[in-house]
């Protein structure tokens, strides 16, 4: 019957934990006989469509499996099946390769590190257009109200400073034609913050106690760092961050399992805002925008350097355990490298 010599190994019925010595053979045609070793009877018979293959693993036999649940398991763990696919012999001949081995360890890391590190950030950018204006609303309100709830008080400065930083506020988003109903302004205490200011996603901007009494002196200045929030909300860098992080995660979910929290994560990702810092590039780009828009109101760039030089200084007076409060300046590139792209721009429109 068979075109192949015969294959020993042992046979196990369904639903029993009995071995039997085997015989088993198969023809060209795919058919299988199982016989016993010992008396030649037939243990079982089947066609092609009733029997599968285990799994091809270096060193370990594979398995037959029936469609009754029999086992046949050949004594030889080198023996492979004739009828096998020739991509299980690729991928056996690969995991007996030693420098396959060796080169997977090596790039899987790599490629992986490129996934996130670089592919990400370019998917996450042709995403942020397919993101639904409401989803970015939603982002923005579920942010803020965390926010309230974790970081921020009411705010301390009096009726005239409010009105002041408004004032510049109301003027520069008239000015620049920018949609009124998208941009909202926000002023709250914050000890968690210290002097800082946020963007999120639907306009919403918030500035701190704390930064807008350091520039209380250099309104121009004060405007100089809103106009950055805003050059964020132009550039949609926290949908961007967020479809980036997303992305990421769910890289990470397919390839070490466990993918069930990602409806989760989506639905609280204006939350995650909070634990994420924008990439150095996105502040380049709101620095730019700041400095392109101070220009077209007719004030000086230098203004987002007096901004930068008073954060800096404040930094260098508070000891240790108060530098927390500078988280502004922990997620920017370097204040001086800001300061010198602001006379640099000072410079070419000059």
């Amino acid at each position: 019957m068979s075109d192949y010599q015969p294959i020993l190994g042992q046979y196990q019925a369904a639903g029993s934990s009995r071995l039997y010595a085997a015989v088993a053979m198969q023809t060209a045609a795919g058919q299988i006989l199982i016989q016993c070793a010992e008396t030649g009877d037939t243990l079982a018979e089947s066609t092609p469509e009733n029997y599968r293959y285990g799994m091809v693993l270096p060193g370990l036999a594979v398995e037959l499996r029936l469609g009754d649940g029999a086992l046949f398991t050949p004594n030889d763990p080198q023996f492979r099946w004739p009828a096998l696919s020739g991509r299980a012999s690729v991928i056996e001949k690969l995991e007996r390769h030693k420098l396959a081995i060796v080169s997977a360890i090596i790039l899987s890391p790599l490629l992986l590190w490129w996934i996130i590190v670089d592919l990400m950030p370019i998917v996450a950018s042709a995403a942020v257009p397919l993101v639904p204006s409401n989803v970015k609303q939603q982002m923005g309100q579920q942010t803020l109200y965390a926010l309230k709830q974790t970081a921020l008080q009411p705010t301390e400065l009096d009726a005239a400073q409010k009105a002041n930083i408004n004032y510049h506020w109301q003027m520069a988003i008239q000015q620049l034609e920018l949609r009124h109903n998208r941009y909202q302004l926000h002023l709250y205490k914050s000890d968690f913050f210290g002097p800082n200011a946020l963007a999120l996603p639907d306009g919403t901007v918030l500035i701190t106690d704390q930064l807008a009494l350091l520039l209380k002196d250099n309104p121009d200045a004060i405007l100089a760092v809103l106009l950055h929030e805003i050059g964020h909300v132009e550039a949609e860098h926290s949908v961007r961050m967020a479809a980036q992080s997303l992305g990421s995660t769910l890289v990470l979910s397919i390839l070490f399992g466990n993918p069930d929290g990602l409806a989760d994560l989506l639905l609280g990702s204006g939350s995650a805002l909070l634990q994420n810092a924008f990439s150095r590039d996105m502040e380049r780009e709101a620095d730019q925008f700041a400095l392109n828009q101070l220009t077209k109101l007719g004030k000086s760039p230098l203004a987002f350097a007096d901004a930068m030089s008073a954060l800096l200084k404040a930094q260098g007076e508070l000891d240790d355990n108060s530098t927390k409060l500078l988280k502004y300046l922990s997620t920017h590139p370097g204040s001086k490298e800001r300061i010198e792209q602001a006379k640099q721009h000072k410079a070419v429109i000059n």
